[in-house]
Protein backbone atom coordinates (compact mmCIF):
# COMPACT_ATOMS: atom_id res chain seq x y z
CA UNK A 1 0.00 0.00 0.00
CA UNK A 2 1.05 3.57 -1.38
CA UNK A 3 -1.40 5.77 0.09
CA UNK A 4 0.04 7.90 2.79
CA UNK A 5 -3.53 9.28 4.65
CA UNK A 6 -3.66 5.95 7.42
CA UNK A 7 -7.53 6.06 6.89
CA UNK A 8 -7.27 5.07 3.27
CA UNK A 9 -4.54 2.74 4.15
CA UNK A 10 -6.98 0.77 6.78
CA UNK A 11 -9.83 0.87 4.40
CA UNK A 12 -7.49 -0.53 1.59
CA UNK A 13 -6.55 -3.31 4.02
CA UNK A 14 -9.55 -4.11 4.76
CA UNK A 15 -11.15 -4.57 1.64
CA UNK A 16 -8.49 -6.52 1.05
CA UNK A 17 -8.47 -8.79 3.78
CA UNK A 18 -12.19 -9.55 3.37
CA UNK A 19 -11.82 -10.19 -0.53
CA UNK A 20 -8.33 -12.20 0.34
CA UNK A 21 -10.35 -14.39 3.07
CA UNK A 22 -13.42 -14.51 0.08
CA UNK A 23 -11.11 -15.71 -3.15
CA UNK A 24 -9.78 -18.33 -0.71
CA UNK A 25 -12.94 -19.84 1.66
CA UNK A 26 -11.36 -18.82 4.76
CA UNK A 27 -14.47 -18.68 7.31
CA UNK A 28 -12.91 -16.43 10.12
CA UNK A 29 -11.03 -13.11 10.36
CA UNK A 30 -9.23 -12.87 13.52
CA UNK A 31 -8.30 -9.42 14.71
CA UNK A 32 -6.78 -8.03 17.50
CA UNK A 33 -7.91 -4.74 18.93
CA UNK A 34 -8.39 -2.05 22.06
CA UNK A 35 -11.32 -0.59 20.89
CA UNK A 36 -14.58 -0.75 19.09
CA UNK A 37 -13.91 1.33 15.87
CA UNK A 38 -11.78 -0.29 13.73
CA UNK A 39 -13.55 -3.68 14.47
CA UNK A 40 -16.64 -2.26 13.53
CA UNK A 41 -15.33 -0.82 10.22
CA UNK A 42 -13.92 -4.53 9.50
CA UNK A 43 -17.05 -5.93 10.07
CA UNK A 44 -19.01 -3.52 7.80
CA UNK A 45 -16.53 -4.53 5.10
CA UNK A 46 -17.63 -8.28 6.15
CA UNK A 47 -21.16 -7.60 5.40
CA UNK A 48 -22.93 -9.93 4.65
CA UNK A 49 -20.30 -12.81 3.48
CA UNK A 50 -19.82 -15.74 5.36
CA UNK A 51 -16.79 -15.06 7.23
CA UNK A 52 -16.96 -14.58 10.91
CA UNK A 53 -15.36 -11.94 12.55
CA UNK A 54 -13.67 -13.12 16.09
CA UNK A 55 -11.93 -10.13 18.25
CA UNK A 56 -8.81 -10.77 20.47
CA UNK A 57 -7.79 -8.24 23.02
CA UNK A 58 -5.88 -7.84 26.27
CA UNK A 59 -6.92 -9.66 29.74
CA UNK A 60 -10.10 -7.81 31.24
CA UNK A 61 -8.58 -5.31 34.01
CA UNK A 62 -5.24 -5.27 33.49
CA UNK A 63 -3.51 -1.60 33.48
CA UNK A 64 -1.46 -1.22 30.71
CA UNK A 65 1.23 0.86 30.72
CA UNK A 66 2.11 3.63 27.26
CA UNK A 67 4.76 6.06 26.99
CA UNK A 68 3.48 9.71 26.23
CA UNK A 69 4.56 11.68 24.02
CA UNK A 70 6.75 13.28 26.76
CA UNK A 71 8.38 10.23 27.68
CA UNK A 72 6.17 9.73 30.91
CA UNK A 73 4.76 6.29 31.62
CA UNK A 74 0.47 6.56 32.13
CA UNK A 75 -1.21 3.75 33.12
CA UNK A 76 -4.34 3.21 30.31
CA UNK A 77 -7.26 0.52 30.67
CA UNK A 78 -8.69 -0.16 26.35
CA UNK A 79 -11.66 0.68 25.15
CA UNK A 80 -12.60 -3.24 25.16
CA UNK A 81 -12.34 -3.55 29.10
CA UNK A 82 -16.36 -1.84 28.97
CA UNK A 83 -18.91 -4.38 29.36
CA UNK A 84 -20.81 -1.77 27.03
CA UNK A 85 -18.13 -1.63 24.15
CA UNK A 86 -17.69 -5.37 24.17
CA UNK A 87 -21.89 -5.67 23.66
CA UNK A 88 -21.74 -3.41 21.08
CA UNK A 89 -19.65 -5.71 18.84
CA UNK A 90 -21.48 -8.66 20.51
CA UNK A 91 -24.59 -7.36 19.25
CA UNK A 92 -23.38 -7.61 15.88
CA UNK A 93 -22.00 -11.30 16.09
CA UNK A 94 -18.53 -10.29 16.37
CA UNK A 95 -16.63 -12.97 19.05
CA UNK A 96 -14.51 -10.63 21.78
CA UNK A 97 -12.20 -12.79 23.37
CA UNK A 98 -9.90 -11.40 26.31
CA UNK A 99 -6.88 -13.13 27.42
CA UNK A 100 -3.28 -13.31 27.86
CA UNK A 101 -1.04 -12.80 25.12
CA UNK A 102 1.03 -16.44 24.50
CA UNK A 103 4.24 -14.72 24.63
CA UNK A 104 3.88 -11.85 27.93
CA UNK A 105 6.10 -12.79 30.55
CA UNK A 106 4.37 -12.97 33.72
CA UNK A 107 5.86 -9.95 35.87
CA UNK A 108 8.51 -10.40 38.59
CA UNK A 109 9.74 -6.86 39.85
CA UNK A 110 13.30 -6.31 39.03
CA UNK A 111 13.56 -9.05 36.74
CA UNK A 112 13.39 -8.58 33.32
CA UNK A 113 14.13 -11.39 31.31
CA UNK A 114 10.98 -12.97 28.89
CA UNK A 115 12.54 -15.96 26.70
CA UNK A 116 9.53 -15.10 24.88
CA UNK A 117 11.15 -12.04 23.21
CA UNK A 118 13.12 -13.74 20.80
CA UNK A 119 10.28 -15.05 18.96
CA UNK A 120 8.51 -11.65 19.13
CA UNK A 121 11.22 -10.43 17.38
CA UNK A 122 11.88 -12.71 14.94
CA UNK A 123 8.03 -12.70 14.17
CA UNK A 124 8.44 -9.42 13.74
CA UNK A 125 11.44 -8.96 10.66
CA UNK A 126 8.15 -10.00 8.79
CA UNK A 127 6.69 -6.64 9.61
CA UNK A 128 5.70 -4.80 12.62
CA UNK A 129 3.17 -6.60 14.59
CA UNK A 130 3.59 -9.80 13.16
CA UNK A 131 4.11 -11.36 16.72
CA UNK A 132 0.31 -10.32 17.66
CA UNK A 133 -1.13 -11.66 14.36
CA UNK A 134 0.23 -15.14 15.87
CA UNK A 135 -0.84 -14.54 19.39
CA UNK A 136 -4.26 -13.72 18.50
CA UNK A 137 -4.47 -16.46 16.32
CA UNK A 138 -2.94 -19.09 18.89
CA UNK A 139 -5.62 -17.64 21.17
CA UNK A 140 -8.39 -18.66 19.40
CA UNK A 141 -7.36 -22.18 18.67
CA UNK A 142 -6.27 -22.60 22.56
CA UNK A 143 -10.23 -21.11 23.73
CA UNK A 144 -11.62 -23.69 21.23
CA UNK A 145 -12.78 -20.66 18.75
CA UNK A 146 -10.70 -22.38 15.99
CA UNK A 147 -9.71 -25.79 15.56
CA UNK A 148 -6.00 -26.63 15.36
CA UNK A 149 -4.80 -26.75 11.93
CA UNK A 150 -7.84 -24.46 10.73
CA UNK A 151 -6.78 -21.79 7.76
CA UNK A 152 -7.53 -18.35 9.12
CA UNK A 153 -6.80 -14.96 8.46
CA UNK A 154 -5.18 -13.20 11.19
CA UNK A 155 -4.62 -9.21 11.66
CA UNK A 156 -3.98 -6.18 13.07
CA UNK A 157 -4.20 -2.60 11.18
CA UNK A 158 -0.85 -2.61 9.24
CA UNK A 159 -0.86 -6.44 8.08
CA UNK A 160 -2.11 -9.47 7.54
CA UNK A 161 -1.24 -13.43 7.55
CA UNK A 162 -2.90 -16.18 5.73
CA UNK A 163 -2.34 -19.44 8.29
CA UNK A 164 -3.02 -22.39 10.03
CA UNK A 165 -3.38 -21.97 13.51
CA UNK A 166 -2.52 -24.61 16.24
CA UNK A 167 -2.45 -24.34 19.82
CA UNK A 168 -0.23 -22.38 21.51
CA UNK A 169 1.99 -25.52 23.45
CA UNK A 170 2.12 -26.77 20.15
CA UNK A 171 4.16 -23.45 17.99
CA UNK A 172 6.90 -25.11 17.05
CA UNK A 173 5.94 -28.67 17.14
CA UNK A 174 7.23 -30.85 13.67
CA UNK A 175 3.75 -31.71 12.60
CA UNK A 176 1.04 -29.68 14.47
CA UNK A 177 2.82 -25.95 14.25
CA UNK A 178 1.27 -23.19 12.72
CA UNK A 179 1.95 -22.75 9.46
CA UNK A 180 2.04 -19.05 7.84
CA UNK A 181 0.90 -19.31 4.36
CA UNK A 182 0.93 -16.07 2.94
CA UNK A 183 1.58 -12.55 4.78
CA UNK A 184 0.30 -9.16 3.12
CA UNK A 185 1.56 -5.70 4.30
Amino acid sequence: MINNNNADNLKELFEETVSYAEKNNIGKIIIFAKGTENVLKLKEEIGDKKIELIVTTFPMNQVLYIENDEGEIEETYPELYSKDERNKLEQKDIRVLPGTLPFEAIIIPGYDNNPYNVISKTLNLFGNGMDIIIQSALMTTDAGITEPGERVVSMNTQMFADLNTANSRFLFHPEKKVLINEIYK
